[in-house]
């Protein structure tokens, strides 16, 4: 026989998974339903790169292989990028294009991305932070400085190197370019449930969010993904080069690793890092950015300009959270006009 409590406990379960079940059917409705993305050809910043990258072999704190890849002179301007959350190597395939035909370009593959294996230590933020320390020190020569440009979780690598390696930030960073990302409660402040749902399905909005973020599921690759790449990770009026070059890189990000650093970056919080970079910082974030919304962006800008570290804040219109895919033209520009202005932080002297 049921008791008083075991029926209130089915109903609220009942009631949990009703509204669950009515937020991720609208946001997946609404993502089929969106605007189809524009077609006006292949984009030839996102082809393979034509140039042979250097393998460098790089071992982290705990003895992790990361998988490093440098293209370029390597006597040319250093920039060390580190990508976001499901992506890979292939993430700065339009800086790389851009770039390296006269600057050395060093990318590498976070753990359990691409070709770093997940490795047995525990993830965490200061994990990401102790993998970019690793890869910094490989490839910066002795004497000099680089930029160091992170997107989404690659953006809290690069706070969360700050916060545990301050030692290392002068010494190490020409100048910072932090792309997309957050600094604090990255999963709390999602912007991907629709608006307008019924009043019920409010309180699980966050779970829904963990949800997503934490289930090891694979994501299969369907006819149907591209869109809900549209819809998550880029905008309205993204381009279908754009979106189908981000699906096929997010759908090979391996469950297990995808659903493991979800939940490392539950807890997210290295502000701190913010405060450590006393060096030329910019920021750039789009104004359709779903998964790391601009409200994130505005609090670190503003910190770091009233330290005086700001040295640009760029808002891109109609941009989702693959800012330097989506606006490569402009973000490339970015680059080129942080790496003039900050020529007198090129050397580093002790």
């Amino acid at each position: 026989m049921l008791t008083g409590s075991a029926i209130a406990g089915g109903v609220a379960v009942g009631g949990a998974g009703l509204a669950v079940g009515t937020i991720l059917g609208a946001l997946v409705r609404t993502a089929l339903t969106g605007p189809a993305p524009i077609d006006d050809g292949p984009d030839a910043l996102l082809a393979e790169p034509i140039m042979t990258p250097e393998r460098i072999d790089v071992r982290a704190s705990d003895g992790n292989p990361i998988n490093v890849l440098a293209y370029g002179p390597p006597d040319g301007d250093l920039l060390v990028m580190a990508h976001g959350w499901t992506c890979n190597t292939r993430h700065w395939y339009a800086q790389i294009n851009a770039f390296a035909a006269d600057h050395r370009v060093v990318v590498y593959d976070q753990r359990g991305h691409g070709k770093t294996p997940l490795g047995r230590t525990k993830l965490s933020t200061a994990l990401l932070g102790s993998d970019l320390e690793a890869v910094l020190r490989a490839v910066v020569p002795d004497g000099r400085r680089a930029l160091i440009a992170g997107h989404s979780m690659g953006g809290m690598s690069v706070l969360a190197w700050a916060k545990h390696h301050p030692a290392s930030v002068d010494r190490l960073a020409r100048v910072v370019v932090l792309t997309s990302t957050a600094a604090v409660e990255v999963v709390q402040n999602l912007a991907v449930v629709p608006e307008g749902l019924p009043r019920f399905t409010r309180p699980f909005e966050h779970a829904v969010g963990r949800l997503v973020a934490t289930t090891p599921a694979p994501l299969p690759h369907t006819t149907a993904s591209p869109k809900v790449a549209q819809y998550i990770a880029l905008n309205t009026q993204a381009k279908l080069s754009h979106v189908e070059f981000c699906d096929h890189m997010i759908s090979e990000c391996p469950a297990r690793a995808r659903a493991r650093w979800g939940s490392a970056l539950l807890d997210l919080d290295v502000w701190q890092g913010v405060i450590n970079l006393t060096v030329p910082t910019a920021v750039v974030v789009g104004t359709d950015d779903r998964l790391t919304p601009r409200k994130h962006s505005d609090a670190i800008a503003s910190t770091l300009k009233a330290a005086g570290h700001l040295q640009e804040y760029l808002v891109l219109d109609h941009t989702g959270h693959m800012s330097n895919i989506e606006e490569h033209d402009r973000y490339n520009d970015l680059l080129t006009e942080l790496l003039e202005a900050t020529r007198d932080r090129v050397a580093y002297t002790p």
